[in-house]
């Protein structure tokens, strides 16, 4: 009877279908909604980027513009300046495009044709034409000084390497909230495993009472104080059990998945993981794997692209429209390329404000007030940053420390119990001293696990500030 007695009382149920942290994190991140959208919002800025990458090559294009002209006066009247006529009208065209990333402007060359038919009862003043332009070449430029496409190339790339911190941090925050959701299930787990130990403890005590009773060995005090044991156990026990089917269907929702069926159980992590970094080496890939820092980096560099802008417009802007070919006009269109004729248009746009009532110099204020914002956002995130990766790091030694005193209260507090329970059962203590060196046991038992809880989430979380491996 004895030694069934002990057995019963510090007995463990084996674990059976475990899953460990990592198991859960790798399903979490390969299968969560949040997975999921992180890895198409991934995929749109790459498609972006590749976009920008094409647009920057040379463009061959094809236009085609037909066009209807109706000109209708007094039908009765037929003057030499104004006269009535149906005119239809098509021009093609081809154009290769390549943008001049040193400069800002544009660079084209190609071939172009326009057909133009009348239609009228006299046609003699109207005839059939045909304009071609064998060959252009041109190159124009809004406003010189100002290159859009070096601004671009700077606040692309940004946002391309924006969008992969962004990827990596949200696969690392959905390991953190695996991580706590596989631990509040793990801690479930095990209070109850404790409430089913201390319910099978309750029911063999108040049947040995009960016997003992029988032959008043056992007070009627010690016995009722033993029943109303056993009913707080099974009130705890049906806590527990409800506790453990919430945290379980939360971790399968989560994970969406139905690999966790009732009776499955969790692998807890009880080893610790040693940091080789220093602090200063922690922060520096924070900054560097930021997507927050890089999305502030990219804002900045917006503003400072309108600073720019606005800074060369404030004064006097100008801008080059440079071309030459080969046209001709005939009325028969391969009468065109007989004899076409060289030209050579040049326009220079100088658009000077004589008064804008300061519309410009607030511009470029404004501008520059804008670019300082995002300079100061820019320094406060990074302030928010180490702040967050130092009290993180502080956290993370602070629960390592407290795995070691709780781990070392657990170890302590299953001998107290194992000599307690060995000593009730002989008869040398009494109820109460079993009832406090369960209750010690327990406790050690819980608080370990939140250590444990507190500590791998904290770990987490430092993986998701710093991208560390």
């Amino acid at each position: 009877m004895r030694k069934f007695l002990l057995s019963i009382l510090c007995s463990f149920p084996l674990l059976c279908q475990a899953q460990s942290l990592e198991q859960v994190i790798q399903l979490a991140q390969d299968s969560t909604i949040a997975a999921f959208q992180s890895r198409y919002e991934y995929e749109y800025h790459a498609q972006q980027f590749a976009r920008f990458e094409a647009l920057r090559k040379p463009q061959l294009e094809l236009r085609l513009t037909p066009n209807y002209l109706k000109m209708v006066t007094d039908p009765a009247r037929d003057y030499v300046y104004i006269r009535n006529f149906n005119r239809f009208s098509t021009s093609a065209q081809l154009m290769l495009t390549q943008k001049v990333l040193g400069l800002g402007g544009d660079a084209y060359v190609g071939s172009q044709a326009l057909w133009s038919e009348y239609f009228r009862n006299d046609q003699r003043d109207m005839p059939r034409e045909f304009v071609t332009t064998p060959l252009v070449m041109g190159y124009q430029q809004s406003l010189l000084g100002y290159n859009p496409y070096r601004w671009e190339r700077i606040i692309e790339d940004q946002k391309l390497e924006t969008a992969r911190k962004q990827l990596n941090y949200q696969l690392r925050l959905i390991a953190e909230e695996a991580t706590r959701r596989f631990f509040r299930l793990a801690c479930a787990q095990g209070m109850l495993d404790m409430c089913e130990r201390n319910q099978q403890t309750a029911d063999t005590l108040y049947a040995i009472a009960k016997e003992k009773a029988s032959i008043a060995m056992v007070s009627l005090a010690e016995l009722r104080s033993l029943e109303l044991q056993r009913l707080n156990a099974a009130n705890a026990l049906h806590s527990a059990r409800n506790e453990e089917q919430l945290a379980r269907e939360s971790l399968a929702s989560y994970l969406r998945t139905e690999d966790l069926p009732e009776g499955s159980r969790l692998t807890v992590p009880t080893l610790t993981r040693q940091l080789a970094l220093t602090d200063e080496d922690f922060l520096d890939l924070a900054r560097t794997n930021s997507p927050a820092i890089q999305q502030q980096q990219t804002a900045l560099s917006e503003a400072r692209q309108q600073q720019d802008k606005a800074r060369r417009e404030r004064g006097a802007k100008l801008g080059v429209d440079l071309n030459i070919g080969m046209q001709q006009l005939n009325s028969n269109f391969f009468g065109t390329f007989k004899d076409p004729q060289l030209y050579m248009i040049g326009a220079v746009t100088l658009s000077v404000p004589i008064m804008d009532h300061g519309a410009a110099r607030k511009g470029h204020a404004a501008a520059s007030a804008w670019t300082d914002r995002e300079a100061q956002a820019l320094r406060e995130a990074e302030r928010a940053l180490e702040e967050d990766v130092r009290t993180t790091l502080d956290n993370l030694r602070s629960h390592q420390q407290l795995l070691v005193s709780t781990g070392e209260a657990v170890a302590l507090a299953d001998d107290v119990f194992e000599l307690t329970a060995e000593n009730y059962a002989n008869g040398l203590c009494d109820i109460n001293t079993y009832s406090l060196a369960q209750s010690r046991r327990d406790n050690a038992y819980n608080q370990h696990l939140s250590a444990l809880a507190g500590y791998w989430t904290t770990y987490y979380h430092l993986l998701t500030l710093t991208q560390y491996e």
